[in-house]
């Protein structure tokens, strides 16, 4: 499985835009 890390990354790279309009703090696992 992916880290936290590399899933952002590869999300980041493929749908940029959900991190446009979703903060990072809304990603569940990352404010633990």
């Amino acid at each position: 499985g992916l880290t936290p890390y590399e899933f952002i990354c590869k999300i980041w790279k493929t749908e940029p835009e959900k991190f446009k309009r979703n903060p990072l703090q809304q990603i569940p696992g990352l404010n633990t």
